[in-house]
């Protein structure tokens, strides 16, 4: 048997461990801010397609719920893919929220229409330390894999706006 005195120095060595375990954890569940490098991640698109991300992109719309979601379809509705390439950036959604059945059986075959790739964080655990506000969309705008810009948007217009896609009045007879 054991005494408490034989028990105490092992406890004593693992209390730190644990601390410092925690520490690690609750460091990485901060949310991006200006400044922040990009983490690299790879996650399947709608299609199963495991996709980066990486320094070369400057445009990050992240989506943790419908509405933000649904935000982005919009903005993304005339030329999603174009778009996506035009401003090098890549539309990940955090659909942890989402039951499994619904995922497999109905969202993801729906999604599989849309002309342009969404990455998918099934878990939320890729997408943790990415900053959200309920019903809105998150920009992140990157340069050289780190982040220069949050901004957050209501509506499809404020997304083009936000981005410089905003459709400009056009005078005629101007020249």
């Amino acid at each position: 048997m054991r005494t408490a005195g034989a028990i105490l120095p092992r406890v004593n060595r693992i209390v730190p461990l644990l601390a410092a375990a925690l520490a690690a954890g609750s460091a990485a569940a901060e949310p991006l801010v200006v400044g922040s490098p990009l983490p690299a991640l790879s996650l399947e698109d709608q299609h199963g397609e495991r996709r980066a991300l990486d320094a070369s992109l400057s445009l990050v719309l992240f989506s943790r719920d419908m509405d933000a979601g649904a935000a982005i379809k919009e903005a993304l509705a005339e030329d999603g893919q174009a778009f996506l390439e035009r401003h090098r950036a890549v539309y990940v959604s955090d659909v942890s929220g989402m039951p499994r059945l619904v995922l497999r059986l109905m969202a993801r075959p729906a999604m599989r229409n849309r002309p342009y790739p969404v990455l998918l964080d099934e878990d939320g655990a890729a997408t943790s330390d990415f900053p959200s506000q309920e019903g809105r969309v998150t920009l992140l705008f990157l340069e050289g894999g780190r982040v220069a810009r949050v901004a957050h948007a209501a509506d499809a217009d404020e997304v083009r706006t936000l981005v410089g896609e905003q459709d400009e009045p056009t005078e005629e007879g101007a020249e």
